[in-house]
């Protein structure tokens, strides 16, 4: 678990909506998106990042200015620019001595050239890029003073070549720099393409590595990360384009005892001779293929055979495993849900069901202690409960008209008597069900005493209510995972089926702080169960003390929350975040729950202060049922 610290977090439900617009402008199943310093698209990683610039922003620009910027990446650099270009022109923009003022300047005017594009083919998004458009303005307008104050040449410069673009009206910057260029930059307006925009860029470049002394020292565009060389991308491109354009001819098989697999890698400069069974992968010519391997090594004497395969794994049609090796099975569908089942930040992710053992003599001592502590509040809310459900029972009841009841007598006892009652009487019993997820990762090791006391509370209440509720801990062991295995343990300390039952209680003090936690996987198992359950009222809490924190999981563990818990909710399930502070509650606290979990949290001083919180926290939930 991360504490929470005084740091910019992220706005997951604005970040899931510019997904699902990337997603729709992409039309790219598999990209994602993500945060960085500046935006720009990835056609080889097959993202769209956003940049922190409007962090700072008013709600309404941010979403403003994310919104522009996915149109610009997803849309514009995606599907009207060419960036086999860009990438290579970038490339060779590195052996510039200005490379970071033409780099910045390329990616400047590609933008304006695509954002008309985009406000031609979508008129409805105009509004959005005037907005934008004024937002940086007045930005370079006062970047323009702090460089000219610290004589920043090619940045002022970089400021004055974006004020002069955006300008409505034609407006004459005095700077010596900018006099030998301006008529050129005009030329951007009349590129068709990411080519002409290279031109430009070009022309621009040869008159100013001669006159600016120094390159820029701010990064306000950029591209996306680059090869090291130019070289680099004829390689790729001469990796992926073969000589030859022939295809194989395999001989007979029965004369010549071969493997029945076509072998991909054959060429003409080193033909297979009729008895060798072995390939090497490292050819750069070679005969078309429809296989899909892009590596593999070479052979060895004792290989027989060498499988390269790449593809997506299935459920087998046969079931190999023993019945003692269930368990293990568990855990090995959980990880290869991947990201159609779990979410796309959880993939290598597994779990297993831990349960709880006999607890000890020490254990079932600490918790009479607490029972004896929460005791008062338990008989208090159940009477108060009881008494709702009471009320609500006779107002259905002891009616002048209806189906006839069975107290005959009140016929001689009132002068008015009521004998019926309404058809359809509700049961006395409510219909809900609990569970109850408790943090158990390391940040949890001085709360976790005191956030036993809500848990016993808790179950005490809905045990005496006869509420079916299970209670589970959570962690990820981070000593033993990886990147493409973590191991993730749901500790059930109680469950639906025991939660009744008399004796059962002390094993809740088994619960005790571990490692990370992986909420939002916790989460959609949880979930799943929880909404197959039969009662018309489910409700899932979890107790927690900071942010999501696991491996590859730290900035999207949030997103993945808020992902898990909209989905959670839309399953039927009501869930409440309950937030356990160290001290006084601090604004990035509730803006982190609230990101998370929309308006449906509690926030505690401490823990102590949340025990005093639950009593009415339970209350208010089990009267909603009641209504």
């Amino acid at each position: 678990m991360r504490q929470i610290f005084n740091e910019k977090k992220i706005d997951a439900s604005l970040f899931l909506r510019m997904e699902n617009l990337m997603y729709a402008l992409l039309k790219e199943k598999n990209a994602y998106l993500e945060y960085g310093f500046q935006a720009y698209y990835d056609e080889l990683d097959n993202k769209v990042v956003v940049s922190h610039f409007w962090d700072d922003r008013s709600a309404e620009d941010k979403a403003i200015g994310l919104k522009s910027e996915v149109y610009l990446k997803a849309l514009g650099y995606k599907h009207y620019s060419n960036m086999k270009i860009v990438r290579k022109y970038g490339n060779e923009l590195q052996d510039s001595p200005l490379r970071s003022f033409l780099t910045q300047l390329f990616v400047l005017l590609e933008d304006l050239r695509v954002e008309e594009k985009i406000k031609a083919a979508r008129p409805g998004t105009k509004a959005i890029f005037a907005r934008r458009k004024d937002v940086y303005r007045s930005y370079f307008e006062s970047q323009y003073e702090i460089n000219r104050i610290r004589n920043y040449q090619a940045d002022m410069l970089f400021c004055l070549c974006y004020l002069t673009l955006t300008n409505d009206k034609y407006e004459s910057f005095n700077n010596e720099h900018l006099e030998h260029i301006d008529l050129i930059l005009y030329e951007a307006f009349h590129s068709r393409n990411t080519e002409d925009t290279m031109y430009t860029v070009e022309k621009i470049r040869y008159r100013l590595e001669e006159l600016l002394s120094g390159d820029m020292i701010n990064n306000y565009f950029g591209l996306a990360p680059l090869n090291s060389s130019a070289a680099e991308i004829e390689k790729e491109d001469r990796a992926k384009k073969l000589a030859n354009c022939d295809m194989q001819e395999l001989e007979d098989d029965e004369k010549k005892n071969k493997m029945e697999e076509s072998f991909s890698t054959w060429h003409r400069e080193n033909k297979n001779n009729e008895t060798e069974n072995f390939l090497r992968f490292e050819l750069e010519s070679g005969t078309k293929t429809n296989l899909m391997g892009n590596a593999a090594r070479e052979s060895e004497d004792q290989d027989q055979a060498l499988g390269s395969v790449q593809g997506n794994s299935k459920q087998s049609t046969k079931t190999n495993f023993q019945q003692a090796d269930a368990k293990d099975a568990r855990a090995s569908q959980a990880s290869a849900g991947g990201e159609g089942q779990y979410g796309k930040f959880n993939i290598g992710a597994a779990h297993t069901f831990q349960k709880a053992r006999k607890p000890r003599t020490d254990e079932k001592a600490a918790y009479q202690v607490i029972k004896s502590l929460v005791n008062k509040d338990v008989k208090e809310l159940k009477k108060t409960i009881e008494k709702t459900i009471e009320n609500k029972t006779n107002a259905h009841t002891e009616k002048f008209y209806g189906r006839l009841g069975k107290k005959f007598l009140r016929i001689y006892t009132e002068k008015q008597p009521r004998m019926f009652y309404k058809k359809g009487q509700e049961s006395k019993e409510l219909d809900v069900a609990f569970h109850l997820l408790i943090d158990c990762s390391g940040s949890m090791y001085n709360k976790m005493e005191e956030t036993k006391k809500s848990v016993v509370l808790f179950h005490e209440a809905l045990k005496s209510l006869k509420i079916p509720h299970a209670i589970s801990g959570f962690w990820e062991d981070a000593s033993n995972a990886k990147k493409e295995y973590k191991p993730n343990v749901i500790h059930e300390v109680i469950t639906y089926q025991n939660s009744g039952i008399p004796s059962i209680g002390p094993e809740i003090m088994q619960l005790r702080e571990e490692e990370d936690n992986r909420d939002g996987y916790i989460i959609r198992i949880v979930s799943e169960a929880l909404a197959k359950r039969w009662e018309k009222h489910k409700f899932l809490l979890i107790f927690t003390d900071g942010e999501p924190s696991a491996l590859d999981y730290n900035q999207d563990g949030i997103l993945d929350t808020h992902e898990a818990v909209k989905l959670a909710r839309k399953s039927g399930l009501d869930v409440i975040g309950i937030f356990i502070e160290e001290g006084e509650v601090k604004e990035e606290t509730y803006q982190l729950m609230k990101n998370i979990y929309n308006h449906h949290f509690l926030v505690a001083n401490h823990a102590e202060d949340l025990r005093l919180k639950i009593k009415p926290l339970l209350k208010k939930l089990l009267l909603k049922t009641i209504q």
